[in-house]
């Protein structure tokens, strides 16, 4: 705490910051700048997994080091999903703009059409 502080302001700070988080039953959603706010804070991403949705476009799900559960990376000043129409641009987001080189895990809701 800085010089002046109180408590219950530091608390109220940090709740404040932390606003931006929603859940949606399971799913929960991070905004791309509150991510780059919180990697300047030291917050590392663990894991990234790319969704590949049935309308064919790829959605980012991340874990975060400072809690737990994983989070779809939304537009920043959406609700909606940030989205990519190419998993190679998803990944090239991923290492370059969030920089993360560890795993990136691939997976689909799309299924194939059963054959008559």
């Amino acid at each position: 705490m800085a010089d002046g502080e109180d408590m219950a302001s530091v608390v109220e700070g940090e709740r404040q910051e932390e606003a931006w988080i929603q859940g949606s039953n399971a799913e929960q959603a991070i905004r791309v700048r509150s991510l780059h706010m919180m990697r300047a804070r030291g917050v590392t991403l663990l894991e990234v997994r790319l969704l590949e949705r049935i309308d064919e476009t790829w959605t980012l799900w991340m874990r975060l080091s400072d809690r737990p559960g994983e989070f779809r990376l939304n537009l920043a000043k959406s609700d909606e999903p940030r989205t990519y129409r190419d998993v190679a641009l998803a990944m090239a987001a991923v290492r370059e703009e969030f920089g993360f080189y560890g795993n990136i895990v691939c997976s689909t809701e799309r299924r194939p059409t059963a054959k008559t």
